[in-house]
Protein backbone atom coordinates (compact mmCIF):
# COMPACT_ATOMS: atom_id res chain seq x y z
CA UNK A 1 0.00 0.00 0.00
CA UNK A 2 2.77 2.42 0.95
CA UNK A 3 4.41 1.91 -2.15
CA UNK A 4 1.33 2.43 -4.23
CA UNK A 5 1.30 5.85 -2.40
CA UNK A 6 4.69 6.41 -2.97
CA UNK A 7 4.44 5.98 -6.49
CA UNK A 8 1.38 7.76 -7.12
CA UNK A 9 3.14 10.57 -5.28
CA UNK A 10 5.94 10.38 -7.40
CA UNK A 11 3.47 10.02 -10.76
CA UNK A 12 1.65 13.25 -9.73
CA UNK A 13 4.99 15.36 -8.99
CA UNK A 14 6.25 14.19 -12.36
CA UNK A 15 2.78 15.52 -13.95
CA UNK A 16 3.24 19.09 -11.45
CA UNK A 17 6.80 19.62 -12.87
CA UNK A 18 5.72 19.01 -16.75
CA UNK A 19 2.88 20.97 -16.02
CA UNK A 20 4.81 23.83 -14.86
CA UNK A 21 7.33 23.06 -17.87
CA UNK A 22 4.37 23.74 -20.02
CA UNK A 23 3.58 26.64 -18.59
CA UNK A 24 6.92 28.02 -18.74
CA UNK A 25 7.20 27.21 -21.88
CA UNK A 26 3.69 28.68 -23.20
CA UNK A 27 3.62 31.61 -20.37
CA UNK A 28 6.75 32.39 -18.87
CA UNK A 29 9.88 31.57 -21.32
CA UNK A 30 11.26 34.53 -22.34
CA UNK A 31 13.22 34.72 -25.83
CA UNK A 32 15.38 37.63 -27.76
CA UNK A 33 13.81 38.29 -30.73
CA UNK A 34 15.69 41.52 -31.67
CA UNK A 35 17.84 44.53 -30.34
CA UNK A 36 17.71 47.78 -32.30
CA UNK A 37 20.06 50.37 -31.80
CA UNK A 38 19.97 54.35 -32.56
CA UNK A 39 22.52 56.12 -35.13
CA UNK A 40 24.34 57.51 -32.25
CA UNK A 41 25.12 53.78 -30.43
CA UNK A 42 23.58 55.46 -27.25
CA UNK A 43 20.25 53.50 -26.72
CA UNK A 44 18.92 50.52 -27.64
CA UNK A 45 15.02 49.14 -28.03
CA UNK A 46 15.24 45.16 -26.98
CA UNK A 47 12.36 42.82 -27.84
CA UNK A 48 11.41 39.61 -25.85
CA UNK A 49 8.92 37.29 -27.09
CA UNK A 50 6.92 36.06 -23.78
CA UNK A 51 5.72 32.11 -23.91
CA UNK A 52 4.28 31.22 -27.17
CA UNK A 53 1.27 32.94 -28.74
CA UNK A 54 -2.36 31.92 -27.38
CA UNK A 55 -3.59 28.44 -29.09
CA UNK A 56 -4.92 28.21 -31.58
CA UNK A 57 -4.82 31.88 -33.31
CA UNK A 58 -4.37 34.48 -30.32
CA UNK A 59 -2.42 36.89 -29.65
CA UNK A 60 1.33 37.03 -29.32
CA UNK A 61 3.23 38.20 -26.20
CA UNK A 62 5.73 40.92 -26.35
CA UNK A 63 8.23 42.42 -23.52
CA UNK A 64 9.84 45.56 -24.93
CA UNK A 65 12.79 47.21 -23.08
CA UNK A 66 14.41 50.89 -23.97
CA UNK A 67 17.61 51.69 -22.75
CA UNK A 68 20.64 54.40 -22.45
CA UNK A 69 23.70 53.00 -22.15
CA UNK A 70 22.67 50.28 -19.12
CA UNK A 71 20.15 52.60 -17.58
CA UNK A 72 16.73 51.15 -18.37
CA UNK A 73 14.60 53.99 -19.62
CA UNK A 74 11.21 52.41 -19.73
CA UNK A 75 9.87 48.42 -19.80
CA UNK A 76 6.71 47.40 -20.70
CA UNK A 77 4.35 44.53 -22.31
CA UNK A 78 2.77 44.37 -25.17
CA UNK A 79 0.38 41.85 -26.93
CA UNK A 80 0.60 41.26 -30.99
CA UNK A 81 -2.35 39.67 -32.95
CA UNK A 82 -0.90 38.75 -35.96
CA UNK A 83 -3.31 35.04 -36.83
CA UNK A 84 -1.64 32.98 -33.77
CA UNK A 85 2.45 33.57 -35.01
CA UNK A 86 4.90 33.96 -32.86
CA UNK A 87 5.91 37.27 -32.00
CA UNK A 88 8.69 37.83 -34.90
CA UNK A 89 11.10 40.82 -36.30
CA UNK A 90 8.60 41.45 -38.48
CA UNK A 91 6.03 42.20 -36.20
CA UNK A 92 7.84 45.82 -35.06
CA UNK A 93 9.78 48.80 -36.39
CA UNK A 94 11.81 51.65 -34.43
CA UNK A 95 11.76 55.16 -35.74
CA UNK A 96 14.42 57.10 -33.65
CA UNK A 97 14.30 60.81 -32.51
CA UNK A 98 16.29 63.17 -30.71
CA UNK A 99 14.48 63.27 -27.50
CA UNK A 100 12.94 59.90 -27.83
CA UNK A 101 11.84 56.85 -30.25
CA UNK A 102 8.69 55.69 -31.83
CA UNK A 103 7.81 51.94 -31.75
CA UNK A 104 5.47 51.11 -33.99
CA UNK A 105 3.45 47.12 -33.94
CA UNK A 106 2.19 45.69 -36.57
CA UNK A 107 0.02 42.46 -37.28
CA UNK A 108 -2.09 41.14 -39.75
CA UNK A 109 -5.13 41.22 -37.09
CA UNK A 110 -4.91 44.33 -35.66
CA UNK A 111 -4.48 48.39 -36.70
CA UNK A 112 -0.91 49.12 -37.01
CA UNK A 113 0.28 50.90 -33.70
CA UNK A 114 2.71 53.33 -32.02
CA UNK A 115 4.18 53.95 -28.46
CA UNK A 116 6.28 56.92 -28.07
CA UNK A 117 9.09 56.42 -25.31
CA UNK A 118 10.99 59.83 -23.78
CA UNK A 119 14.51 59.30 -22.85
CA UNK A 120 14.20 61.50 -20.05
CA UNK A 121 11.01 59.89 -18.55
CA UNK A 122 8.84 62.37 -19.24
CA UNK A 123 4.96 61.24 -20.21
CA UNK A 124 3.98 63.71 -23.13
CA UNK A 125 5.70 65.70 -25.68
CA UNK A 126 5.80 69.49 -25.41
CA UNK A 127 6.99 70.21 -28.96
CA UNK A 128 10.11 71.02 -30.45
CA UNK A 129 12.23 74.51 -30.78
CA UNK A 130 13.23 75.62 -33.97
CA UNK A 131 16.82 74.16 -33.62
CA UNK A 132 15.09 71.02 -32.99
CA UNK A 133 12.92 70.88 -35.90
CA UNK A 134 16.50 72.32 -38.03
CA UNK A 135 18.66 70.06 -37.28
CA UNK A 136 15.81 66.85 -37.80
CA UNK A 137 15.19 68.30 -40.88
CA UNK A 138 18.67 68.50 -41.84
CA UNK A 139 19.67 64.90 -41.01
CA UNK A 140 16.24 63.49 -42.59
CA UNK A 141 16.52 65.49 -46.15
CA UNK A 142 19.93 67.32 -45.84
CA UNK A 143 17.95 70.31 -46.46
CA UNK A 144 20.43 73.27 -46.22
CA UNK A 145 18.38 76.31 -45.66
CA UNK A 146 15.16 76.68 -43.61
CA UNK A 147 13.30 79.83 -44.25
CA UNK A 148 10.00 79.85 -42.72
CA UNK A 149 8.69 77.61 -39.34
CA UNK A 150 5.30 78.84 -38.47
CA UNK A 151 3.13 76.90 -35.63
CA UNK A 152 -0.91 76.46 -35.59
CA UNK A 153 -2.97 73.94 -34.14
CA UNK A 154 -2.72 71.42 -36.36
CA UNK A 155 1.28 71.18 -36.15
CA UNK A 156 4.44 73.21 -38.16
CA UNK A 157 4.39 74.80 -41.48
CA UNK A 158 7.68 74.93 -42.92
CA UNK A 159 9.64 76.36 -46.26
CA UNK A 160 12.97 74.55 -46.27
CA UNK A 161 15.39 75.02 -49.49
CA UNK A 162 12.34 76.41 -51.44
CA UNK A 163 9.66 73.64 -50.43
CA UNK A 164 6.75 74.11 -48.62
CA UNK A 165 5.41 71.78 -46.54
CA UNK A 166 3.80 70.72 -43.32
CA UNK A 167 4.63 69.23 -40.65
CA UNK A 168 2.51 67.71 -37.95
CA UNK A 169 3.53 68.04 -33.95
CA UNK A 170 4.43 64.33 -32.65
CA UNK A 171 7.19 63.21 -31.79
CA UNK A 172 8.18 61.92 -34.99
CA UNK A 173 7.39 65.01 -36.71
CA UNK A 174 5.46 63.26 -39.50
CA UNK A 175 5.91 65.96 -42.40
CA UNK A 176 5.10 65.84 -46.45
CA UNK A 177 8.45 67.53 -47.46
CA UNK A 178 9.19 64.23 -50.14
CA UNK A 179 5.66 64.58 -51.64
CA UNK A 180 5.95 68.33 -52.08
CA UNK A 181 9.47 67.81 -53.13
CA UNK A 182 8.02 65.35 -55.76
CA UNK A 183 5.16 67.25 -57.05
CA UNK A 184 7.93 70.66 -57.33
CA UNK A 185 10.02 68.84 -59.19
CA UNK A 186 7.39 67.30 -61.68
CA UNK A 187 5.64 70.31 -62.51
CA UNK A 188 9.22 71.50 -63.71
CA UNK A 189 9.24 69.06 -66.24
CA UNK A 190 5.76 68.93 -67.12
CA UNK A 191 4.43 69.95 -69.53
CA UNK A 192 7.26 72.34 -71.20
CA UNK A 193 9.61 70.23 -71.16
CA UNK A 194 8.19 66.99 -71.97
CA UNK A 195 5.34 68.69 -74.06
CA UNK A 196 2.34 66.60 -72.02
CA UNK A 197 -0.72 67.57 -70.15
CA UNK A 198 0.25 67.42 -66.27
CA UNK A 199 -2.86 67.02 -63.96
CA UNK A 200 -2.71 65.68 -60.19
CA UNK A 201 -4.94 63.64 -57.82
CA UNK A 202 -4.45 64.24 -54.75
CA UNK A 203 -4.94 62.13 -51.70
CA UNK A 204 -4.86 63.32 -48.15
CA UNK A 205 -5.06 61.41 -45.10
CA UNK A 206 -4.64 62.23 -41.52
CA UNK A 207 -1.15 63.32 -40.95
CA UNK A 208 1.44 65.27 -43.34
CA UNK A 209 2.89 62.40 -44.61
CA UNK A 210 -0.21 60.67 -45.54
CA UNK A 211 -0.41 62.66 -48.53
CA UNK A 212 0.07 61.06 -51.97
CA UNK A 213 0.55 63.13 -55.07
CA UNK A 214 -0.66 60.94 -58.32
CA UNK A 215 0.50 62.56 -61.74
CA UNK A 216 -2.13 62.28 -64.30
CA UNK A 217 0.01 62.25 -67.28
CA UNK A 218 -1.40 61.99 -71.36
CA UNK A 219 0.27 60.39 -74.21
CA UNK A 220 0.70 62.00 -77.34
CA UNK A 221 -1.80 60.00 -79.64
CA UNK A 222 -3.31 56.01 -78.61
CA UNK A 223 -0.82 54.36 -81.02
CA UNK A 224 2.82 52.55 -80.04
CA UNK A 225 4.28 55.42 -81.85
CA UNK A 226 4.60 57.58 -78.19
CA UNK A 227 5.37 54.75 -76.56
CA UNK A 228 9.16 55.37 -76.44
CA UNK A 229 9.33 59.14 -75.89
CA UNK A 230 6.77 58.56 -73.09
CA UNK A 231 9.20 55.96 -71.45
CA UNK A 232 12.20 57.91 -72.13
CA UNK A 233 10.03 61.04 -69.91
CA UNK A 234 8.89 58.85 -67.24
CA UNK A 235 12.11 57.77 -67.00
CA UNK A 236 14.19 61.07 -67.17
CA UNK A 237 11.63 62.30 -64.54
CA UNK A 238 12.43 59.57 -62.14
CA UNK A 239 16.42 60.57 -62.67
CA UNK A 240 15.04 64.43 -61.75
CA UNK A 241 13.35 63.29 -58.80
CA UNK A 242 15.70 61.23 -57.35
CA UNK A 243 18.52 63.93 -57.77
CA UNK A 244 16.06 66.29 -55.64
CA UNK A 245 15.55 63.72 -53.23
CA UNK A 246 16.97 60.26 -53.49
CA UNK A 247 15.17 57.00 -52.83
CA UNK A 248 16.26 56.40 -49.78
CA UNK A 249 15.04 59.21 -48.04
CA UNK A 250 11.43 58.55 -49.19
CA UNK A 251 10.65 55.10 -49.93
CA UNK A 252 7.34 55.31 -48.78
CA UNK A 253 6.46 58.26 -49.85
CA UNK A 254 7.78 56.83 -53.78
CA UNK A 255 6.32 53.27 -53.32
CA UNK A 256 2.48 54.67 -52.70
CA UNK A 257 2.63 57.17 -55.73
CA UNK A 258 2.73 56.06 -59.29
CA UNK A 259 1.35 57.60 -62.55
CA UNK A 260 -2.36 57.66 -64.22
CA UNK A 261 -2.27 57.23 -68.16
CA UNK A 262 -3.83 59.25 -69.94
CA UNK A 263 -5.22 58.16 -73.55
CA UNK A 264 -7.73 59.56 -75.70
CA UNK A 265 -11.14 57.46 -75.85
CA UNK A 266 -9.55 54.86 -73.22
CA UNK A 267 -10.56 55.02 -69.44
CA UNK A 268 -7.76 55.73 -66.99
CA UNK A 269 -5.44 52.98 -65.80
CA UNK A 270 -3.05 53.11 -62.84
CA UNK A 271 0.24 52.28 -62.43
CA UNK A 272 1.55 51.91 -58.89
CA UNK A 273 5.38 52.24 -58.55
CA UNK A 274 4.60 49.57 -55.36
CA UNK A 275 2.32 46.99 -57.08
CA UNK A 276 3.81 46.96 -60.53
CA UNK A 277 6.72 48.98 -61.63
CA UNK A 278 9.32 48.69 -58.20
CA UNK A 279 11.88 51.30 -57.88
CA UNK A 280 14.20 49.74 -55.19
CA UNK A 281 16.14 48.56 -58.14
CA UNK A 282 15.61 51.47 -60.33
CA UNK A 283 19.19 52.41 -60.25
CA UNK A 284 20.80 49.34 -60.94
CA UNK A 285 18.21 48.30 -63.53
CA UNK A 286 16.77 51.62 -65.48
CA UNK A 287 16.53 49.15 -68.27
CA UNK A 288 14.71 46.52 -66.71
CA UNK A 289 12.11 49.61 -65.15
CA UNK A 290 12.04 51.12 -68.59
CA UNK A 291 10.90 47.77 -70.23
CA UNK A 292 8.63 46.99 -67.38
CA UNK A 293 6.71 50.31 -68.44
CA UNK A 294 6.64 49.77 -71.80
CA UNK A 295 5.25 46.55 -71.23
CA UNK A 296 2.35 47.61 -69.50
CA UNK A 297 1.72 50.71 -71.53
CA UNK A 298 1.85 48.26 -74.76
CA UNK A 299 -0.54 45.94 -72.73
CA UNK A 300 -3.23 48.58 -72.00
CA UNK A 301 -3.19 50.32 -75.76
CA UNK A 302 -3.98 46.80 -76.74
CA UNK A 303 -6.97 46.38 -74.26
CA UNK A 304 -4.88 43.90 -72.19
CA UNK A 305 -6.39 45.32 -69.00
CA UNK A 306 -6.75 42.21 -66.31
CA UNK A 307 -2.78 43.23 -65.77
CA UNK A 308 -3.88 46.70 -63.97
CA UNK A 309 -5.17 47.41 -60.65
CA UNK A 310 -7.78 48.86 -61.71
CA UNK A 311 -10.00 47.70 -65.27
CA UNK A 312 -11.53 49.54 -67.07
CA UNK A 313 -14.00 48.56 -69.75
CA UNK A 314 -11.99 49.85 -72.49
CA UNK A 315 -14.52 50.96 -75.66
CA UNK A 316 -16.54 49.35 -78.12
CA UNK A 317 -14.32 49.16 -81.15
CA UNK A 318 -17.25 47.96 -83.46
CA UNK A 319 -19.03 51.53 -82.44
CA UNK A 320 -20.13 53.10 -85.59
CA UNK A 321 -18.84 56.20 -87.15
CA UNK A 322 -21.73 58.65 -88.13
CA UNK A 323 -21.68 61.10 -90.52
CA UNK A 324 -22.34 63.90 -88.56
CA UNK A 325 -18.77 64.43 -88.05
CA UNK A 326 -18.45 67.29 -90.92
CA UNK A 327 -18.96 70.46 -89.97
CA UNK A 328 -22.32 71.72 -89.98
CA UNK A 329 -21.74 74.71 -91.07
CA UNK A 330 -19.86 73.05 -94.58
CA UNK A 331 -21.74 74.43 -97.57
CA UNK A 332 -22.47 69.95 -98.34
CA UNK A 333 -24.69 69.83 -96.16
CA UNK A 334 -28.30 71.04 -96.41
CA UNK A 335 -30.62 72.55 -94.03
CA UNK A 336 -31.64 69.16 -92.39
CA UNK A 337 -27.70 68.21 -92.15
CA UNK A 338 -27.63 65.88 -94.91
CA UNK A 339 -24.75 65.52 -97.78
CA UNK A 340 -26.16 67.39 -100.95
CA UNK A 341 -26.07 65.78 -104.13
CA UNK A 342 -24.81 68.12 -105.71
CA UNK A 343 -21.76 67.72 -103.21
CA UNK A 344 -21.44 64.08 -104.10
CA UNK A 345 -21.31 64.89 -107.75
CA UNK A 346 -18.74 67.12 -107.16
CA UNK A 347 -16.58 65.06 -105.06
CA UNK A 348 -16.65 62.35 -107.75
CA UNK A 349 -15.01 64.42 -109.93
CA UNK A 350 -11.94 65.26 -107.55
CA UNK A 351 -8.58 63.50 -108.49
CA UNK A 352 -7.32 60.56 -106.31
CA UNK A 353 -4.46 58.20 -106.05
CA UNK A 354 -5.52 55.91 -103.41
CA UNK A 355 -8.48 53.25 -104.55
CA UNK A 356 -9.48 49.41 -104.71
CA UNK A 357 -10.57 47.50 -107.13
CA UNK A 358 -13.25 45.03 -106.11
CA UNK A 359 -13.81 41.31 -107.98
CA UNK A 360 -17.05 42.90 -109.13
CA UNK A 361 -15.71 45.28 -110.86
CA UNK A 362 -16.31 48.84 -108.53
CA UNK A 363 -13.99 50.94 -107.45
CA UNK A 364 -13.40 52.05 -104.13
CA UNK A 365 -11.47 55.84 -103.83
CA UNK A 366 -10.39 57.68 -100.83
CA UNK A 367 -10.98 60.87 -102.14
CA UNK A 368 -9.39 64.02 -100.77
CA UNK A 369 -12.15 66.92 -100.33
CA UNK A 370 -10.56 69.63 -98.35
CA UNK A 371 -6.76 70.18 -97.22
CA UNK A 372 -4.98 72.56 -94.23
CA UNK A 373 -1.96 72.67 -92.87
CA UNK A 374 -0.25 70.61 -94.98
CA UNK A 375 -2.89 67.06 -94.50
CA UNK A 376 -5.98 66.06 -96.45
CA UNK A 377 -9.47 65.33 -95.10
CA UNK A 378 -10.86 62.05 -97.19
CA UNK A 379 -14.62 60.80 -97.58
CA UNK A 380 -14.97 57.22 -99.23
CA UNK A 381 -16.59 56.79 -102.77
CA UNK A 382 -17.54 53.86 -104.56
CA UNK A 383 -17.52 53.98 -108.75
CA UNK A 384 -19.79 51.14 -109.68
CA UNK A 385 -18.12 51.82 -112.89
CA UNK A 386 -14.89 52.44 -112.78
CA UNK A 387 -13.22 56.08 -114.09
CA UNK A 388 -16.83 56.94 -114.30
CA UNK A 389 -17.88 59.86 -112.06
CA UNK A 390 -21.73 59.60 -112.59
CA UNK A 391 -21.82 56.31 -111.04
CA UNK A 392 -20.34 57.33 -107.73
CA UNK A 393 -22.30 57.62 -104.63
CA UNK A 394 -20.89 58.11 -100.73
CA UNK A 395 -19.89 55.13 -98.76
CA UNK A 396 -18.79 56.98 -95.90
CA UNK A 397 -17.72 61.01 -94.73
CA UNK A 398 -15.24 60.03 -92.66
CA UNK A 399 -13.49 57.07 -92.77
CA UNK A 400 -10.36 58.37 -90.64
CA UNK A 401 -12.36 59.71 -88.35
CA UNK A 402 -11.41 63.67 -88.20
CA UNK A 403 -7.70 62.79 -88.61
CA UNK A 404 -6.21 64.40 -91.46
CA UNK A 405 -2.93 63.78 -93.48
CA UNK A 406 -2.28 61.22 -96.52
CA UNK A 407 -4.03 58.25 -97.48
CA UNK A 408 -1.44 55.21 -97.83
CA UNK A 409 -3.94 52.51 -98.76
CA UNK A 410 -7.30 51.17 -98.94
CA UNK A 411 -7.95 47.04 -98.90
CA UNK A 412 -10.92 44.86 -98.74
CA UNK A 413 -10.70 41.27 -97.53
CA UNK A 414 -12.33 38.04 -99.34
CA UNK A 415 -15.56 38.05 -97.72
CA UNK A 416 -16.16 41.63 -98.69
CA UNK A 417 -16.78 43.49 -95.31
CA UNK A 418 -13.38 43.16 -93.95
CA UNK A 419 -10.81 45.94 -94.54
CA UNK A 420 -8.21 47.99 -93.95
CA UNK A 421 -7.86 52.12 -94.95
CA UNK A 422 -4.23 53.62 -93.88
CA UNK A 423 -3.00 57.34 -93.35
CA UNK A 424 0.29 59.06 -93.23
CA UNK A 425 0.46 62.15 -90.40
CA UNK A 426 3.43 63.76 -88.39
CA UNK A 427 4.99 65.08 -92.04
CA UNK A 428 4.47 61.60 -93.40
CA UNK A 429 6.71 59.78 -90.70
CA UNK A 430 4.18 58.31 -89.00
CA UNK A 431 0.94 56.48 -89.97
CA UNK A 432 -2.54 55.44 -88.69
CA UNK A 433 -4.21 52.04 -89.43
CA UNK A 434 -8.20 51.62 -89.70
CA UNK A 435 -10.54 48.30 -89.90
CA UNK A 436 -13.47 47.58 -91.35
CA UNK A 437 -16.13 44.98 -90.53
CA UNK A 438 -18.84 46.00 -92.41
CA UNK A 439 -17.55 46.86 -95.76
CA UNK A 440 -16.33 50.30 -95.45
CA UNK A 441 -19.69 52.11 -93.76
CA UNK A 442 -17.66 52.34 -90.14
CA UNK A 443 -14.09 52.33 -89.86
CA UNK A 444 -11.64 52.13 -86.31
CA UNK A 445 -8.38 52.63 -85.25
CA UNK A 446 -6.46 49.55 -84.72
CA UNK A 447 -4.10 49.61 -82.45
CA UNK A 448 -0.75 47.43 -82.68
CA UNK A 449 0.86 45.80 -80.04
CA UNK A 450 4.82 46.71 -80.02
CA UNK A 451 7.70 44.38 -82.05
CA UNK A 452 9.52 45.02 -79.04
CA UNK A 453 12.56 45.46 -80.68
CA UNK A 454 15.65 46.03 -78.60
CA UNK A 455 18.02 48.77 -78.62
CA UNK A 456 21.84 48.41 -78.31
CA UNK A 457 20.64 49.69 -74.62
CA UNK A 458 18.32 46.82 -73.82
CA UNK A 459 15.54 48.89 -73.87
CA UNK A 460 12.55 47.95 -75.88
CA UNK A 461 11.21 50.57 -78.88
CA UNK A 462 9.10 50.11 -81.92
CA UNK A 463 10.73 50.91 -85.22
CA UNK A 464 7.51 49.74 -86.67
CA UNK A 465 5.21 52.97 -87.63
CA UNK A 466 3.74 53.00 -91.50
CA UNK A 467 1.16 50.42 -92.37
CA UNK A 468 1.63 49.77 -96.14
CA UNK A 469 -0.25 46.62 -97.13
CA UNK A 470 -2.98 43.91 -95.42
CA UNK A 471 -3.92 40.66 -96.82
CA UNK A 472 -5.46 37.17 -96.35
CA UNK A 473 -3.74 33.53 -96.25
CA UNK A 474 -5.78 30.87 -95.48
CA UNK A 475 -7.65 31.73 -91.86
CA UNK A 476 -4.67 34.51 -91.12
CA UNK A 477 -4.80 38.15 -91.80
CA UNK A 478 -1.28 39.62 -92.33
CA UNK A 479 -0.18 43.01 -91.80
CA UNK A 480 3.00 45.01 -93.31
CA UNK A 481 4.61 48.08 -91.60
CA UNK A 482 7.17 49.77 -92.68
CA UNK A 483 9.25 51.85 -90.98
CA UNK A 484 8.43 54.87 -92.52
CA UNK A 485 11.26 57.36 -94.44
CA UNK A 486 12.67 58.31 -90.77
CA UNK A 487 13.37 54.65 -90.06
CA UNK A 488 17.21 53.09 -89.30
CA UNK A 489 16.59 49.68 -87.89
CA UNK A 490 18.58 46.88 -89.40
CA UNK A 491 18.51 43.60 -88.48
CA UNK A 492 21.58 41.67 -87.86
CA UNK A 493 19.65 38.25 -88.25
CA UNK A 494 18.86 39.09 -92.28
CA UNK A 495 22.51 40.54 -92.60
CA UNK A 496 22.31 44.29 -91.69
CA UNK A 497 19.01 44.91 -94.11
CA UNK A 498 16.77 47.27 -93.40
CA UNK A 499 13.27 45.84 -92.43
CA UNK A 500 9.36 45.99 -91.95
CA UNK A 501 7.48 44.34 -89.78
CA UNK A 502 4.62 41.18 -89.82
CA UNK A 503 2.03 41.63 -88.01
CA UNK A 504 -0.75 38.61 -87.98
CA UNK A 505 -4.43 38.23 -86.83
CA UNK A 506 -6.09 34.43 -86.65
CA UNK A 507 -9.53 35.89 -85.22
CA UNK A 508 -10.38 38.06 -88.34
CA UNK A 509 -8.58 41.24 -87.47
CA UNK A 510 -10.16 41.69 -83.86
CA UNK A 511 -6.41 41.34 -82.34
CA UNK A 512 -3.04 41.33 -83.89
CA UNK A 513 0.44 40.07 -82.78
CA UNK A 514 4.04 40.99 -83.83
CA UNK A 515 5.47 38.07 -85.84
CA UNK A 516 8.68 38.49 -87.48
CA UNK A 517 10.96 41.02 -89.32
CA UNK A 518 11.36 40.92 -93.56
CA UNK A 519 13.66 42.99 -95.01
CA UNK A 520 12.54 45.59 -97.19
Amino acid sequence: MKKIIKVIGIFLLVLFVFGLFLKYQMSWKITNIGREQSPDGRYSVIFQAVGEADWPFGASHARVTVKDGKRTVDSFFQDIYDDGVQFIPENYSVEWMKCGCIIHFIGSEQPDSEIEVFYDGRDSFEGYTDEEIEDILRERYGIKNVEKISRDKDGYAIRGDGIDFRADASLALHDSYPQEVFKAVTDELFPERFMRSLDWDVEEGESPDDLVYTLVISMNGSGSQDLNSYCDDICEWLDCCFDRLPYSKAQKMYDSTGIILELPGYEKAIFSFNNMLCLDSYADDRVGFYNNLYTCIDRYINHEYDYFENVPSGKDIMDDVSDDTLNENDDTLNETGEITDEAIKQWASYDFEVSYDSPDGREYALVPIDRALGSSLYVLMVFNEKGNPDSASLLNADPFNQHGGEARFITFLSDGNTGFAALSYAGGSEGLLFETFDGGKSYQEVILPSSKIELPTGEFYNPFVMPEDAWEESDTIYLKVSQGPDGDHHSEKLGGARTVGIYASKDKGKTFEFVREEAE
